[in-house]
């Protein structure tokens, strides 16, 4: 009979920091330092096949009692997405040594364009694995999600970095590293040693953490709602100046505009920012920030600026304009929306 200890896991979620820290400390349990190099194996999951892996899982440890697969990324492309068919038929197979262990990293909220639909089609292809190994009784989930108080996390995780970080700075950190925990944790490393054991202040991000894409977007929707053109141009060249795609950038865009009419309807319902944010699966700090964008619009000029989108998505997909130059304009006009 098949036993119920776990030989299958799957760390997954948008909180990397936690998922690299939760991750090694399976491998720390699992191995011993000495023979770790000859019973670990690494598996590129854009690339390997179902047969491989369970050739690689199916191997007895060497001089150890557990032998270690690392499948990174198995969702990422559609041949890896493939494969995620037939892992089910392998998990029943492995022997109590294996540890194999799936691992998925780089998932965003993705919208719009050829980029949503390949974040649609690994959220599609996660969600399948997640199933297969929570159906398997030697399977284990490790699920690693977005904090919905990024702030609070910041100032939980700047002990970790043998710092605090005071609540304001929490604030203003939070606003201009967006959701990635990543830049956020190597953000607080740095402004630590900036910090040189006091308390990190708000000074202290506005001096040392520049905005990142999604902050950036952010600040440039602020500017259009309030009719400042040049600063929305501004921020717009800040993005392409650190080397985000045309089309990148545009996504981002209509997603945000998206998201702002969604908000207007949760709050012309009646609906408070609290309702409005669970409603839309939105952390608290990024529906605070809708709501009060929301504001600067009438719902009608919203409706006229997604015709403006689709009129430039149009545009750039069919040639007849430059990325860059068709963004461009698409900022000047959205800046004097009437």
């Amino acid at each position: 009979m098949t036993s119920a200890h776990p030989v299958a896991f799957l760390f997954y979620g948008q909180d990397e920091p936690d998922l690299k820290e939760k991750l090694a400390d399976l491998i720390q349990k699992s191995t011993l330092p000495a023979s770790a190099d000859l019973n670990t194996s690494k598996l590129d999951g854009r690339t390997v096949t179902a047969g491989e892996i369970e050739m690689a899982a199916r191997s007895l440890p060497f001089l150890a009692e557990t032998r270690l697969v690392l499948v990174e990324n198995l969702t990422e492309t559609a041949s890896g997405r493939a494969t995620v068919e037939h892992i089910a038929a392998v998990i029943p197979n492995l022997p109590e040594s294996t540890r194999l262990i799936f691992v998925e990293t780089g998932h965003t909220d993705d919208d719009g364009d050829a980029g949503g639909k390949r974040s649609a089609g690994r959220s599609q292809a996660l969600k399948k694995l997640v199933n297969v190994i929570e159906a398997d009784p030697r399977g284990v989930v490790v699920a690693c999600e977005l904090p919905k108080d990024i702030a609070r996390w910041l100032q939980d995780r700047s002990q970790r970095h043998g710092t605090t970080l005071e609540a304001a700075a929490g604030r203003v950190l939070a606003e201009r590293i967006g959701s990635n925990m990543l830049l956020a944790d190597a953000e607080l490393a740095k402004l630590a040693t900036y910090a040189a054991g006091r308390a990190i202040t708000a000074a202290d991000v506005r001096l040392l953490t520049p905005y990142s894409a999604e902050a950036n977007i952010f600040q440039m929707v602020d500017a259009l709602g309030q009719r400042k053109g040049q600063v929305a141009l501004m921020s717009l060249r800040q993005l392409l100046d650190d080397g985000d795609e045309p089309l990148k950038i545009f996504g981002m865009i209509t997603r945000q505009y998206r998201l702002l009419i969604q908000m207007r309807e949760q709050l012309d319902a009646g609906l408070s920012t609290g309702a409005a944010a669970q409603n839309l699966s939105l952390r608290e700090f990024i529906a605070r920030k809708l709501a009060e964008q929301s504001r600067l619009y009438r719902i009608d000029q919203l409706e006229r600026i997604l015709e403006y989108l689709l009129e430039t998505d149009v545009a750039i997909k069919t040639g007849k304009v430059d990325g860059e130059l068709a963004l461009e304009k698409l900022v000047v006009r959205l800046a004097g929306h009437g």
